[in-house]
């Protein structure tokens, strides 16, 4: 089944947004979104980088320092109308499954973003908790759907600006009778001054030698 890997750049750890002109992303948050993107380069599935609607691909593209991501600009009043129609825009192309990942999750490993996809047969979700301050599911670092599982209400109907929509988008998923698969819990780095949490996860795994992690232990030092 031919699938597709969704990432916001700045989202939910901005990158480039906000920048002033001439002005250079940090280089945390950039090591950070490549390091993820180089995690994805053994999952059988295209790699699809949304923009903001007014970056440029180019310089983009440049900065990714990745000749293998697609790079499409984000079409919607808010960033809600924006996942949802990048999903729509992958499905109209002839994919069958899409899954939209957090951007800054270098110590993920490709296995357990193939077996997200692998997940996703006829009808059905799969949805990645991110846990919050009491340890239960919060918010979310994946959501993925196959062709004829995804609905528009999953990004319509949840607000992802009030605590918990992990809750409410898999109580609204199965309202709709999908098959909805929990991912384990994870955290992805949702702000740099979170960096030092990701430097001390990875101590004496093999994500310990990531320029990303690296960085994070540096700036925790």
């Amino acid at each position: 089944m031919k699938s597709a890997v969704l990432l916001f750049l700045d989202q939910p750890l901005p990158v480039l947004r906000q920048l002033a002109p001439g002005q250079s992303p940090d280089p945390l948050a950039l090591a950070l979104v490549r390091d993820t993107l180089r995690n994805l380069a053994d999952v059988e599935a295209d790699v699809f980088v949304f923009l903001a609607p007014e970056q440029d691909k180019e310089t983009a593209r440049a900065l990714l320092n990745n000749e293998g991501v697609k790079l499409a600009n984000a079409l919607g009043r808010n960033l809600q109308a924006q996942q949802r129609n990048a999903f729509r825009l992958v499905f109209a192309r002839g994919y069958e499954r899409a899954l939209l990942l957090a951007n800054a999750m270098p110590d993920l490993p490709g296995y357990d973003v193939q077996s997200a996809l692998d997940s996703l047969g006829w009808k059905c979700s799969c949805l990645g908790p991110v846990p919050g301050a009491d340890g239960e599911p919060d918010q979310l670092y994946a959501m993925g759907f196959d062709f004829e599982g995804y609905t528009t209400d999953a990004l319509d109907m949840v607000d992802f600006e009030r605590a918990k929509p992990f809750g409410r988008l898999e109580t609204l998923l199965l309202f709709y009778e999908r098959k909805v698969k929990v991912l384990p819990l994870y955290s992805p780095v949702r702000s740099l001054a979170e960096a030092p949490q990701l430097a001390e996860r990875c101590k004496g795994a093999r994500f310990e030698l990531l320029p990303s992690v690296r960085l994070a232990g540096a700036r925790q030092a």
